[in-house]
Protein backbone atom coordinates (compact mmCIF):
# COMPACT_ATOMS: atom_id res chain seq x y z
CA UNK A 1 0.00 0.00 0.00
CA UNK A 2 2.89 2.35 0.99
CA UNK A 3 4.38 1.84 -2.63
CA UNK A 4 1.36 2.53 -4.41
CA UNK A 5 1.06 5.62 -2.20
CA UNK A 6 4.52 6.61 -3.39
CA UNK A 7 3.91 6.04 -7.09
CA UNK A 8 0.58 8.03 -6.80
CA UNK A 9 2.83 10.35 -5.24
CA UNK A 10 5.33 10.84 -7.45
CA UNK A 11 2.75 10.59 -10.28
CA UNK A 12 0.97 13.77 -9.21
CA UNK A 13 4.19 15.47 -8.44
CA UNK A 14 5.49 14.80 -12.26
CA UNK A 15 2.29 15.98 -13.34
CA UNK A 16 2.30 19.10 -11.34
CA UNK A 17 5.91 20.00 -12.34
CA UNK A 18 4.60 19.70 -16.14
CA UNK A 19 1.96 22.08 -15.46
CA UNK A 20 4.06 24.54 -13.65
CA UNK A 21 6.52 24.65 -16.85
CA UNK A 22 3.46 24.08 -19.37
CA UNK A 23 3.17 27.60 -20.49
CA UNK A 24 6.74 28.10 -21.59
CA UNK A 25 6.35 24.54 -23.25
CA UNK A 26 4.03 26.01 -25.14
CA UNK A 27 6.20 29.03 -25.99
CA UNK A 28 8.81 27.30 -27.17
CA UNK A 29 6.97 24.49 -29.33
CA UNK A 30 4.81 26.70 -31.42
CA UNK A 31 7.60 28.87 -32.55
CA UNK A 32 7.61 27.42 -36.21
CA UNK A 33 3.88 28.31 -36.29
CA UNK A 34 4.96 32.00 -35.28
CA UNK A 35 7.41 32.03 -37.86
CA UNK A 36 5.41 30.30 -40.66
CA UNK A 37 2.75 33.44 -40.10
CA UNK A 38 5.14 35.77 -40.16
CA UNK A 39 7.14 34.88 -43.25
CA UNK A 40 3.85 34.72 -44.75
CA UNK A 41 2.75 38.15 -44.33
CA UNK A 42 6.20 39.63 -44.53
CA UNK A 43 6.24 38.23 -47.70
CA UNK A 44 2.45 39.69 -48.51
CA UNK A 45 3.61 42.85 -47.06
CA UNK A 46 6.87 42.97 -49.46
CA UNK A 47 4.95 41.81 -53.05
CA UNK A 48 1.86 44.30 -52.14
CA UNK A 49 4.06 47.26 -51.98
CA UNK A 50 3.66 47.75 -48.02
CA UNK A 51 6.97 47.85 -47.36
CA UNK A 52 8.31 49.78 -49.80
CA UNK A 53 5.57 52.69 -48.72
CA UNK A 54 6.56 52.53 -45.47
CA UNK A 55 10.06 52.85 -46.05
CA UNK A 56 9.53 55.93 -48.59
CA UNK A 57 7.25 57.74 -46.34
CA UNK A 58 5.58 57.92 -43.10
CA UNK A 59 1.25 58.92 -43.92
CA UNK A 60 -0.98 59.57 -41.02
CA UNK A 61 -4.01 56.79 -41.19
CA UNK A 62 -4.39 53.80 -43.39
CA UNK A 63 -6.69 55.09 -46.03
CA UNK A 64 -4.80 56.83 -48.08
CA UNK A 65 -1.99 53.76 -48.77
CA UNK A 66 -5.24 50.96 -48.54
CA UNK A 67 -6.35 53.20 -52.07
CA UNK A 68 -3.12 53.18 -53.50
CA UNK A 69 -2.32 49.46 -53.21
CA UNK A 70 -5.70 48.38 -53.32
CA UNK A 71 -6.47 47.30 -49.77
CA UNK A 72 -9.25 47.49 -47.49
CA UNK A 73 -8.62 49.64 -44.68
CA UNK A 74 -9.51 47.32 -41.70
CA UNK A 75 -7.90 44.80 -42.66
CA UNK A 76 -4.64 46.74 -43.68
CA UNK A 77 -5.34 47.83 -40.38
CA UNK A 78 -5.31 44.62 -38.78
CA UNK A 79 -2.02 43.46 -41.16
CA UNK A 80 0.00 46.36 -39.68
CA UNK A 81 -1.52 45.54 -36.18
CA UNK A 82 0.41 42.06 -35.97
CA UNK A 83 3.36 43.45 -37.96
CA UNK A 84 3.80 46.24 -34.85
CA UNK A 85 3.83 43.24 -32.44
CA UNK A 86 6.63 41.38 -34.31
CA UNK A 87 8.89 45.10 -34.33
CA UNK A 88 8.23 45.26 -38.07
CA UNK A 89 6.51 48.72 -38.44
CA UNK A 90 5.52 51.65 -35.10
CA UNK A 91 2.27 53.24 -34.75
CA UNK A 92 0.01 50.49 -36.75
CA UNK A 93 -3.05 52.94 -35.90
CA UNK A 94 -1.75 56.16 -35.95
CA UNK A 95 1.34 57.09 -38.75
CA UNK A 96 2.47 53.43 -39.54
CA UNK A 97 5.81 53.75 -40.33
CA UNK A 98 8.73 50.93 -40.84
CA UNK A 99 11.72 50.14 -38.23
CA UNK A 100 15.23 49.22 -38.90
CA UNK A 101 13.78 45.27 -38.42
CA UNK A 102 11.91 45.99 -41.16
CA UNK A 103 14.19 47.40 -43.55
CA UNK A 104 16.44 44.64 -42.75
CA UNK A 105 13.82 42.57 -43.57
CA UNK A 106 13.40 44.23 -46.70
CA UNK A 107 17.21 44.08 -48.15
CA UNK A 108 16.69 40.62 -47.99
CA UNK A 109 13.23 40.63 -50.42
CA UNK A 110 14.62 38.06 -52.65
CA UNK A 111 14.82 35.08 -50.19
CA UNK A 112 11.04 35.84 -49.35
CA UNK A 113 9.93 36.04 -53.10
CA UNK A 114 11.72 32.50 -53.81
CA UNK A 115 11.04 30.38 -50.78
CA UNK A 116 7.59 32.26 -49.87
CA UNK A 117 6.22 33.19 -53.20
CA UNK A 118 7.30 30.39 -55.17
CA UNK A 119 7.54 27.83 -53.17
CA UNK A 120 4.52 28.75 -49.99
CA UNK A 121 1.66 26.79 -52.13
CA UNK A 122 4.63 23.82 -52.50
CA UNK A 123 4.33 22.68 -48.96
CA UNK A 124 0.51 22.29 -49.23
CA UNK A 125 0.43 19.50 -51.66
CA UNK A 126 3.08 16.98 -49.57
CA UNK A 127 -0.14 14.36 -48.76
CA UNK A 128 -0.45 13.56 -52.19
CA UNK A 129 3.19 14.21 -53.45
CA UNK A 130 5.04 12.58 -50.72
CA UNK A 131 2.81 9.13 -51.00
CA UNK A 132 4.11 9.07 -54.99
CA UNK A 133 7.28 9.64 -56.66
CA UNK A 134 6.00 10.00 -59.97
CA UNK A 135 4.05 12.89 -58.73
CA UNK A 136 5.71 16.58 -58.22
CA UNK A 137 4.64 19.61 -56.20
CA UNK A 138 3.61 22.62 -58.06
CA UNK A 139 5.78 26.03 -57.45
CA UNK A 140 4.72 29.70 -59.00
CA UNK A 141 7.46 29.69 -61.47
CA UNK A 142 7.41 33.70 -62.32
CA UNK A 143 8.07 34.27 -58.29
CA UNK A 144 10.54 31.64 -58.05
CA UNK A 145 12.55 32.86 -60.95
CA UNK A 146 12.23 36.75 -59.59
CA UNK A 147 13.50 34.99 -56.14
CA UNK A 148 16.28 33.47 -57.67
CA UNK A 149 17.15 36.66 -60.22
CA UNK A 150 17.79 38.52 -57.30
CA UNK A 151 19.54 37.02 -54.52
CA UNK A 152 21.55 35.57 -57.50
CA UNK A 153 22.96 39.40 -57.63
CA UNK A 154 24.41 38.59 -54.77
CA UNK A 155 26.27 35.23 -55.43
CA UNK A 156 25.80 33.73 -59.07
CA UNK A 157 26.50 36.77 -60.70
CA UNK A 158 29.90 37.69 -59.08
CA UNK A 159 30.23 34.08 -59.68
CA UNK A 160 29.76 34.17 -63.22
CA UNK A 161 31.40 37.58 -63.68
CA UNK A 162 34.84 36.28 -62.24
CA UNK A 163 34.53 33.42 -64.52
CA UNK A 164 33.83 35.34 -67.42
CA UNK A 165 37.08 37.17 -66.36
CA UNK A 166 39.03 34.16 -67.08
CA UNK A 167 38.00 33.84 -71.42
CA UNK A 168 40.87 34.02 -73.29
CA UNK A 169 38.66 36.99 -75.31
CA UNK A 170 35.25 39.05 -74.53
CA UNK A 171 32.29 36.63 -75.79
CA UNK A 172 30.78 38.56 -78.45
CA UNK A 173 27.14 37.56 -76.60
CA UNK A 174 25.98 35.79 -73.60
CA UNK A 175 23.09 33.24 -74.05
CA UNK A 176 21.62 32.41 -70.67
CA UNK A 177 19.59 29.19 -70.64
CA UNK A 178 16.94 29.16 -67.85
CA UNK A 179 17.37 33.09 -67.21
CA UNK A 180 14.08 33.63 -64.82
CA UNK A 181 12.99 37.49 -64.67
CA UNK A 182 15.90 38.65 -66.60
CA UNK A 183 17.47 40.41 -63.61
CA UNK A 184 20.63 37.86 -63.87
CA UNK A 185 21.25 38.44 -67.38
CA UNK A 186 21.22 42.10 -67.41
CA UNK A 187 23.13 42.39 -64.45
CA UNK A 188 25.70 40.56 -66.26
CA UNK A 189 25.27 42.70 -69.91
CA UNK A 190 25.77 45.79 -68.08
CA UNK A 191 28.71 46.32 -69.22
CA UNK A 192 27.32 46.69 -73.14
CA UNK A 193 27.95 42.83 -73.97
CA UNK A 194 24.73 41.42 -75.83
CA UNK A 195 23.04 39.09 -74.70
CA UNK A 196 19.79 36.66 -74.93
CA UNK A 197 17.70 35.32 -72.07
CA UNK A 198 15.70 31.52 -73.05
CA UNK A 199 13.18 30.64 -70.24
CA UNK A 200 10.35 28.07 -70.50
CA UNK A 201 7.79 30.46 -68.09
CA UNK A 202 6.00 33.10 -70.22
CA UNK A 203 5.28 34.99 -66.88
CA UNK A 204 9.13 35.22 -66.25
CA UNK A 205 9.56 36.08 -70.18
CA UNK A 206 7.70 39.43 -70.01
CA UNK A 207 8.79 40.92 -66.44
CA UNK A 208 12.53 40.23 -68.36
CA UNK A 209 11.06 42.38 -71.61
CA UNK A 210 9.50 44.59 -69.43
CA UNK A 211 13.17 44.75 -67.02
CA UNK A 212 15.15 45.52 -70.39
CA UNK A 213 12.95 47.84 -71.70
CA UNK A 214 13.04 50.08 -68.00
CA UNK A 215 16.84 49.66 -68.51
CA UNK A 216 17.31 50.70 -71.48
CA UNK A 217 18.77 47.44 -72.69
CA UNK A 218 15.73 45.82 -75.36
CA UNK A 219 17.94 46.46 -77.83
CA UNK A 220 20.95 44.40 -76.73
CA UNK A 221 19.36 42.13 -74.72
CA UNK A 222 16.64 39.99 -76.37
CA UNK A 223 14.49 37.42 -74.72
CA UNK A 224 12.77 33.72 -75.71
CA UNK A 225 9.94 32.01 -74.29
CA UNK A 226 11.44 28.39 -74.50
CA UNK A 227 13.22 25.73 -72.48
CA UNK A 228 16.89 25.53 -72.64
CA UNK A 229 17.30 22.14 -74.61
CA UNK A 230 14.64 23.06 -77.06
CA UNK A 231 16.10 26.34 -77.49
CA UNK A 232 19.60 24.68 -78.01
CA UNK A 233 18.63 22.25 -80.23
CA UNK A 234 17.05 24.64 -83.47
CA UNK A 235 19.63 27.77 -82.54
CA UNK A 236 21.95 27.73 -85.31
CA UNK A 237 25.82 28.44 -84.95
CA UNK A 238 26.49 32.18 -85.53
CA UNK A 239 29.03 32.85 -88.18
CA UNK A 240 31.10 35.75 -86.21
CA UNK A 241 32.09 35.65 -82.97
CA UNK A 242 32.63 33.46 -80.16
CA UNK A 243 29.47 33.34 -77.36
CA UNK A 244 29.24 32.02 -74.16
CA UNK A 245 26.41 30.17 -72.54
CA UNK A 246 25.05 30.52 -68.74
CA UNK A 247 23.40 27.91 -67.10
CA UNK A 248 22.70 28.68 -63.34
CA UNK A 249 20.34 26.71 -61.58
CA UNK A 250 18.97 25.14 -64.79
CA UNK A 251 20.44 21.89 -65.64
CA UNK A 252 19.16 20.58 -62.58
CA UNK A 253 15.87 21.13 -64.16
CA UNK A 254 17.11 19.39 -67.20
CA UNK A 255 18.13 16.95 -65.01
CA UNK A 256 14.94 15.91 -63.16
CA UNK A 257 12.54 16.20 -66.34
CA UNK A 258 14.54 14.90 -69.04
CA UNK A 259 17.34 12.83 -67.64
CA UNK A 260 20.65 12.70 -68.01
CA UNK A 261 21.30 12.30 -71.13
CA UNK A 262 19.29 15.18 -72.43
CA UNK A 263 21.43 17.47 -69.55
CA UNK A 264 24.44 15.89 -71.20
CA UNK A 265 23.13 16.80 -74.32
CA UNK A 266 22.42 20.62 -73.87
CA UNK A 267 25.91 20.95 -72.42
CA UNK A 268 27.67 19.17 -75.48
CA UNK A 269 25.46 21.52 -77.70
CA UNK A 270 26.11 24.69 -76.58
CA UNK A 271 30.16 24.04 -76.21
CA UNK A 272 29.65 23.01 -80.03
CA UNK A 273 27.73 26.34 -80.83
CA UNK A 274 30.26 27.66 -82.29
CA UNK A 275 34.12 26.82 -81.97
CA UNK A 276 35.63 28.41 -79.08
CA UNK A 277 32.27 29.08 -77.28
CA UNK A 278 32.57 28.57 -73.24
CA UNK A 279 29.76 27.65 -71.01
CA UNK A 280 29.09 28.90 -67.39
CA UNK A 281 27.88 26.53 -65.31
CA UNK A 282 26.22 27.38 -61.88
CA UNK A 283 24.64 24.60 -59.42
CA UNK A 284 24.47 23.50 -56.01
CA UNK A 285 26.98 20.64 -54.22
CA UNK A 286 24.23 18.37 -52.40
CA UNK A 287 25.60 17.26 -48.98
CA UNK A 288 22.76 17.12 -47.17
CA UNK A 289 23.55 15.38 -44.65
CA UNK A 290 26.88 16.73 -44.39
CA UNK A 291 27.91 18.47 -40.56
CA UNK A 292 29.44 21.10 -42.02
CA UNK A 293 26.44 22.19 -43.74
CA UNK A 294 23.26 21.10 -41.14
CA UNK A 295 25.14 22.72 -38.38
CA UNK A 296 26.37 26.24 -40.44
CA UNK A 297 23.84 29.20 -39.91
CA UNK A 298 22.54 29.73 -43.88
CA UNK A 299 22.88 25.91 -44.01
CA UNK A 300 20.52 25.75 -41.39
CA UNK A 301 18.15 28.73 -42.39
CA UNK A 302 18.61 28.35 -46.46
CA UNK A 303 19.88 25.52 -47.67
CA UNK A 304 18.25 22.64 -45.25
CA UNK A 305 14.81 23.71 -46.80
CA UNK A 306 15.93 24.14 -50.43
CA UNK A 307 17.48 20.67 -50.06
CA UNK A 308 13.82 19.10 -49.69
CA UNK A 309 12.40 21.68 -51.66
CA UNK A 310 14.02 20.38 -54.63
CA UNK A 311 12.90 16.74 -54.02
CA UNK A 312 9.85 17.59 -54.23
CA UNK A 313 9.74 19.39 -57.11
CA UNK A 314 10.91 18.80 -60.42
CA UNK A 315 14.74 19.58 -59.92
CA UNK A 316 17.25 17.20 -59.20
CA UNK A 317 20.20 18.30 -57.02
CA UNK A 318 23.69 16.08 -57.59
CA UNK A 319 27.18 16.45 -55.74
CA UNK A 320 29.96 18.32 -57.35
CA UNK A 321 31.71 14.93 -58.83
CA UNK A 322 28.40 14.34 -60.44
CA UNK A 323 28.46 17.55 -62.51
CA UNK A 324 32.45 17.19 -63.32
CA UNK A 325 31.66 13.34 -65.06
CA UNK A 326 28.36 14.79 -66.44
CA UNK A 327 30.60 17.67 -68.20
CA UNK A 328 33.60 15.32 -69.13
CA UNK A 329 30.75 13.25 -70.70
CA UNK A 330 29.50 15.92 -72.38
CA UNK A 331 33.13 16.66 -73.84
CA UNK A 332 33.71 19.51 -71.97
CA UNK A 333 36.96 20.30 -70.19
CA UNK A 334 36.34 22.41 -66.84
CA UNK A 335 39.09 25.81 -67.30
CA UNK A 336 37.92 27.30 -63.94
CA UNK A 337 36.02 26.03 -60.73
CA UNK A 338 35.17 28.76 -58.50
CA UNK A 339 32.24 29.41 -55.14
CA UNK A 340 30.94 32.34 -53.85
CA UNK A 341 32.72 34.70 -51.34
CA UNK A 342 32.86 33.63 -47.89
CA UNK A 343 31.42 36.90 -47.24
CA UNK A 344 28.10 36.16 -49.08
CA UNK A 345 28.12 32.45 -48.69
CA UNK A 346 30.49 30.78 -46.22
CA UNK A 347 29.04 27.14 -47.24
CA UNK A 348 30.54 26.46 -50.41
CA UNK A 349 27.95 24.84 -51.86
CA UNK A 350 27.49 27.15 -54.60
CA UNK A 351 29.85 25.77 -57.14
CA UNK A 352 30.60 27.17 -60.78
CA UNK A 353 32.23 25.97 -63.56
CA UNK A 354 33.59 27.35 -66.53
CA UNK A 355 33.60 24.89 -69.39
CA UNK A 356 35.11 24.55 -73.08
CA UNK A 357 35.00 22.25 -75.61
CA UNK A 358 37.46 18.96 -75.51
Amino acid sequence: MTRVATADSDYESGEAMQQSDFEQRLISAIQPIRGFFLAQCVEFAMTSGLLDRLSESAEAGVDRPAKDLDLHPERLTGLLRYLEGEGIVTDSEGTPAITAKGREYLAFRPWYELLIGGYGATLRELPDVMADRGRFASRNGTMAGLGSCGMSRHDAVPLVKRMIACLPEAPSALVDLGCGDGTFLLDLCEGGSPGIGVDPTPGSIEIARRAAAERGMSEQVGFVNATAEDYMARVEAEEAGTPCSVTAFSLQEVLEQQGSDATVEVVRTALNHTPGAHLAIVEVDHRPLDPAVTRHGLGNAYYDPYYFLRQTTEQRLETRAFWEQLIEEAGGHIVESVTTTPEVDSTGLELGFLVRGQ
